[in-house]
């Protein structure tokens, strides 16, 4: 990107921020859908699952979605990121803390590079026990704050008020 300026002291920070937003958005959601839903007796013995295994008083109950619903949230979720950035350049999270996703180039992303840069999102957020620990640290140390996503797709993340043809603060 022509004229970059690096950020040094919110390098993760609001771009953190705006992924918890973004990420209470959706844990909002699955609260309600387990609260309609219910407790399921028993455990969660699907490969894909989104919730918790909770034993109390000996018996073993699951508050979330198992199986082929939580598949469903996790491609919504997704598709969220993906078609936010693509039609708008940044999610709800991005937006609230003022920040946009564009081209090295300056320009507006397209549809393909939502699609990569949203993909290997499920990379970056390795290891899930730390979500998004890799890519924190290649954030942390790339020269344009790029995570994996950002590096293959050629975007970066961005100031809002920043426009194309001035030097953009890169977070």
């Amino acid at each position: 990107m022509t004229g970059v300026q690096t950020c040094a002291l919110p390098i993760l920070g609001i771009r953190f921020l705006a992924l918890l937003i973004d990420s209470m958005i959706f844990a909002a959601a699955l609260a309600v859908i387990t609260a309609v839903q219910g407790p399921q007796d028993g455990s969660c013995h699907a490969s894909s699952f989104i919730g918790l295994n909770i034993t109390l008083n000996g018996k073993e109950s699951f508050f979330g979605l198992c199986g082929y619903p939580a598949l469903v949230f996790f491609v919504v979720f997704l598709a969220y990121f993906i078609l936010m950035e693509w039609l708008w350049g940044a999610t709800l999270g991005k937006l609230a803390v003022g920040v946009r996703v564009r081209t090295v180039s300056g320009g507006s992303i397209g549809l393909k590079e939502s699609l990569i840069r949203n993909l290997l999102r499920i990379v970056d957020a390795v290891p899930y026990c730390i979500p998004y620990l890799l890519g924190a640290v290649l954030v942390w140390s790339s020269r344009n704050r790029q995570r994996l996503g950002d590096m293959a797709a050629r975007t970066v993340v961005v100031s809002s008020s920043s426009s194309p043809n001035h030097s953009s603060k890169v977070y």
